[in-house]
């Protein structure tokens, strides 16, 4: 009977390894279909632009060489992009066409170029090859869908083999009860941990910690909430699997330096929570510390051999005025936190009375967000960007203020981490595009010239799917030309989800909004990635213009971010600038817009519109004055 039971058991064992086998094979091909879609997609998107910048009268020869790569190593050559060739008749029938579609198209270009064929005929021959690609990406993607359907019932075998594997275990140890009773308990136990570090997982900390504070109130407990001061920056450049290393060695070092009744969690990515006892506050500090330098050295032996700073907060029970439970500690804990973040104290910070007053001020205004907006609180002000050529205002980027109905004004930087935290930005974003396009309405009806104004779109938006139809209604309910406005976002987008930036991109593109990088070189910036996204400006950080130690240096690196950005047809405004010697350098490189204190600080509606309408007036003199000369 042991035999049947064993050979039984190494028959399923054997047979699971042969299917996990088979499905890590199959998950490894599925990696790359992504790409291969995403580089189909890459070849659509780049013919329409190379054939839209062909009738602007760009020659763009090495976009052509671009996508000649491209499609070269989608039929099956070696080369950079490592795409895969699918052994699939439909796929490959479009491909072929593909191929054929584009020689004709380019040969088509170059004919366009010597005058031999017409716009329409170049246009519709880019109508058709895009319609081709489209039936190649569908192609693709339900080549991909087929895989990953056999992935699907690979997984499922193996659970139903797994399931079998364990009734077939339960039956043969069904009289070592006792034995399987400790194993579960085990296995929960596991469950309920992080499976990269060990550390509790965030629900399961809080029940466990608010078990200890209900069973033991005679001890002196701390809440502590840490995390590193940019762990982002170790996965962008180091990469995830760097990253993981230092949490799971953060984490046994956490684990190891408890003691009784104590615990730790782990709430999100870097973030870690404990629970700690302690006699003396400089404790709970000096046994962080001691956890932080330990895990420092670690980073510095390894192979990147950099370390990142930690953000501690610490909220001690004695301390809170109300009776909260462990969420409510958290919150302050997490609170303190956050003021070493935004650099206002050192490393480690307890919660005191004025980070008490801060997250009641925090409460307030998220008490009071919803009226706010309802009761129209929110003023836009207009900042204008100054070509540096004619010294006239040739576009504007709106802000928001808060000024309450008691006069009281709150500063942005109060209010919108809020709004993010909450998850209404979204709204207040939409609230200023509405008042800019209203403006926008009121100065065409005036018989104003309007210039483009930029609106802020924060990241969250990005996740909206909707946002660029809202934003599309808005502008049709005022009926603002579409190059009168202009969607500005930031390049920490880029390290969320390129992908879904580029396709966002695209998408406000062909709804006719001109787009905008901004603060540009504040981050990691990836000028490679300009290539691929297809964005009208970029505005340059005022980073570059804050009187460092190497002007003349810095000043090279905006000469060269503006020569290469100018390549791809993409306009420049520099930020924050701030004396004439500064706008004199611009100047010389050929920036196209200026925007700061130099010129002008933000404004309210009213100051904008008469801006306009001085700058106006001042054109229309100057053009009656040149007409007075020519008639003399």
């Amino acid at each position: 009977m042991k035999k049947i039971l064993k050979g039984g058991l190494v028959s399923l064992f054997i047979l699971l390894l042969l299917l996990g086998t088979l499905m890590i094979h199959t998950i490894l091909q599925a990696q790359s279909y992504g790409k291969l879609i995403n580089y189909v997609g890459i070849v659509r998107g780049g013919t329409q632009r190379l054939v839209k910048l062909e009738m602007n009268g760009w020659k763009s020869d090495h976009l052509v060489v671009y996508l000649d790569g491209i499609l070269e190593e989608l039929n099956g050559k070696a080369g950079p992009y490592d795409l895969l060739l699918p052994r699939d008749q439909d796929y490959q029938d479009n491909l072929v066409r593909l191929n054929e579609m584009w020689g004709d198209l380019k040969d088509s270009i170059y004919q366009y170029r010597s005058g031999q064929i017409e716009e329409e005929r170049l246009l519709l021959l880019s109508e058709d090859y895009f319609e081709q690609a489209n039936n190649t990406v569908f192609a693709a993607d339900n080549y991909a869908a087929g895989r990953f359907r056999t992935l699907l019932i690979l997984c499922i075998v193996m659970l139903g083999i797994m399931l079998a594997t364990w009734i077939f275990i339960f039956w043969a140890a069904s009289k070592k009860m006792l034995l399987l009773e400790k194993t579960n308990k085990a296995l929960n136990e596991l469950t309920r941990r992080d499976p990269l570090t060990g550390a509790y997982q965030a629900e399961d900390f809080k029940r466990e910690a608010q078990r200890l504070l209900d069973m033991y109130p005679g001890n002196q407990y701390a809440v502590v909430y840490t995390d590193f001061s940019d762990f982002k920056y170790m996965n962008d450049v180091f990469g995830y699997t760097y990253g993981d290393r230092i949490l799971k060695e953060y984490g046994c070092v956490l684990l190891k330096g408890l003691q009784d009744q104590e615990i730790c969690g782990r709430i999100f990515a870097d973030q870690f929570v404990l629970l700690l006892r302690y006699n003396r506050r400089e404790e709970i500090v000096r046994r962080q510390r001691q956890a932080d330098d330990t895990i420092t050295e670690f980073m510095r032996e390894s192979d990147g051999r950099q370390s990142i700073s930690s953000c501690c907060g610490i909220c001690c029970v004695e301390d809170v005025l109300e009776d909260l439970k462990i969420e409510g500690l958290l919150d302050r804990a997490n609170f303190a936190r956050k003021t070493v973040k935004n650099g206002s104290n050192p490393n480690y910070v307890f919660y005191n009375d004025s980070i008490r007053k801060g997250l009641w001020e925090e409460k307030g205004i998220e008490s009071k967000m919803a009226d706010a907006l309802k009761n129209h609180e929110f003023v836009v002000y207009y900042q204008p960007k100054v070509n540096p050529e004619s010294g006239r205002a040739a576009g504007a980027e709106a802000l928001v203020r808060w000024r309450m109905k008691d006069g009281t004004v709150i500063p942005p930087d109060k209010f919108i981490p809020v709004f993010e935290q909450k998850f209404m930005i979204g709204q207040l974003d939409r609230y200023v595009y509405e008042e800019v396009c209203r403006l926008q309405r009121q100065l065409m009806e005036e018989g104003l010239e309007a210039v483009p104004v930029s609106v802020n779109v924060s990241r969250l938006q990005f996740y909206d799917q909707d946002f660029i139809s809202k934003y599309v209604e808005i502008r049709k309910k005022y009926d603002v030309p579409a190059d009168l406005l202009e969607v500005e976002f930031t390049e920490s987008i880029v390290f969320d989800n390129e992908e879904l930036l580029l396709k966002t991109v695209q998408e406000l593109k062909q709804a006719g909004f001109s787009c905008a990088i901004d603060d540009f070189g504040k981050g990691y910036s990836s000028l490679s990635l300009l290539k691929t996204l297809s964005v009208d400006v970029l505005k340059i950080d005022s980073f570059f213009f804050d009187n460092g130690d190497d002007e003349e240096r810095d000043m090279e690196v905006v000469h060269g971010i503006i020569d290469l950005v100018h390549k791809f047809q993409i306009r420049t405004v520099a930020e924050g600038i701030e004396n004439m010697k500064q706008v004199e350098y611009l100047k010389q490189m050929g920036c196209d817009y200026i925007q700061g204190y130099v010129f002008y600080r933000p404004m309210p509606e009213d100051e904008y519109a008469e801006l306009l309408r001085k700058e106006q007036m001042q054109k229309e003199g100057s053009g009656y004055a040149d007409r007075d000369k020519c008639e003399l």
